[in-house]
């Protein structure tokens, strides 16, 4: 395994656990409106920088 792919996976797991915190912080579960567009970015940013991790290691 590079650095590269090491790195990639990393800051997709950091960005997973950012997704997350973004969903606990905005109390999503307690009121109705749906998820926040940020968070939505960013659970879409963790899984573009998963996907370059898994093909980095091709």
């Amino acid at each position: 395994m590079s650095t590269l792919t090491f790195a990639l996976i990393i800051l997709a797991a950091a960005l997973g656990v950012a997704s997350v915190a973004g969903i606990y912080i905005t109390n999503v579960t307690a009121k109705p409106g749906g998820i926040p567009r940020w968070v939505v970015f960013l659970f879409l940013a963790t899984l573009v920088v998963g996907l370059a991790a898994v093909l980095s290691l091709a």
